[in-house]
């Protein structure tokens, strides 16, 4: 699957590269390029590439994933009419991004609003990449340029892309279709602080045990509470795939007290030997009387 995915990615880039190098498409500029990105990836609730055009240290996947499903609600939002425009000094830039944002019903039918929208994004050349690493509904002040722009291995194949059209159209003919949309994760309530990935995967620990097809395994989840305070109402959820069994979906761990360690288990009962991706793993409890989530990196099981 990784290597179909990979194969359909430059598929893309090189019909891409060869239609600019024939005049036939006139390219973004590349700050501009970063936050149409983002904004498209938003249309289909595809965290996997927004997370690629926004620098981890600003938002993680997790992050991008909790805030698109339970703040901002876009599964049932478009972005439409996108008119982007930058400022750029140096390795730093602001774009502007003008829009009208669609409200549909939960069957993504039925209009039922829509609102024009103003968003600016600061956007930063990091190691040769433009990378997302502010998004603001208030006004940014000009960009000042803290360092020289990189140039990359893609740049160079940019200003040959004229030769890559004919190459390009052969591979487009043997492309692959890749569905990459993910499932949002029902278990986290509506107005809960997010905490970013890097931050909860510190004191949650998931740990698989072997196990072979057609034979039941283990999976291990353990919550260590380093605060004075307790933390109530755990409840970890995931999303397991096709030919895997699990007793329960939803641990619930209840009350850690200050400095204990807790675990909880899932019972797994794969199919079929290879790799499968135990996803939308998040972390609901309540902590100092404020409701707390945050989203996990998935797990993998290797089954024999």
């Amino acid at each position: 699957m990784g290597k179909k995915i990979i194969g359909c990615g430059l598929v893309a880039l090189f019909v891409f590269l060869g239609l600019v190098g024939s005049g036939c498409v006139e390219p973004d500029d590349p700050a501009v390029a970063t936050v149409r990105t983002y904004l498209e990836a938003k249309n289909t609730s595809d965290y996997n590439t927004a997370s690629l055009v926004v620098d981890s240290k600003y938002q993680s996947k997790g992050y991008i994933m909790m805030t698109w499903t339970r703040v901002e609600g876009t599964k049932n939002k478009r972005v439409e009419n996108a008119d982007l425009s930058s400022a750029v000094s140096g390795n730093q830039a602001v774009v502007i991004a003008n829009y009208t944002e669609t409200t549909y019903d939960e069957n993504v039918h039925n209009k039922i609003g829509e609102e024009n929208v103003t968003q600016y994004f600061g956007v930063t050349n990091i190691d040769g990449k433009w990378m997302i690493t502010k998004i603001s509904t208030d006004p940014m002040p000009q960009p000042v340029a803290t360092g020289p722009v990189k140039k990359t291995p893609l740049d160079y194949i940019t200003d040959n892309a004229g030769f890559l059209l004919p190459a390009a159209l052969a591979m487009l003919a043997a492309g692959v279709l890749i569905d990459r949309r993910e499932k949002a994760n029902k278990g986290v309530a509506a107005g809960s602080i997010m905490i970013q990935t890097t931050q909860i995967s510190r004191f949650v620990k998931c740990v698989p045990s072997r196990m072979g097809a057609g034979s039941a395994g283990t999976v291990d989840v353990w919550i260590k509470n380093f605060n004075q305070q307790q933390y109530t109402g755990v409840v970890v959820t995931a999303a397991f795939p096709d030919g895997v069994k699990v007793n329960k979906k939803k641990l619930k761990f209840g009350t850690i007290e200050p400095g204990q360690t807790a675990k909880q288990t899932w019972t797994v009962k794969p199919s079929a030997s290879g790799r499968f991706s135990i996803h939308d793993m998040t972390v609901a409890f309540t902590f100092g009387g404020k409701q707390y989530a945050g989203a996990l990196d998935p797990i993998w099981l290797q089954v024999a």
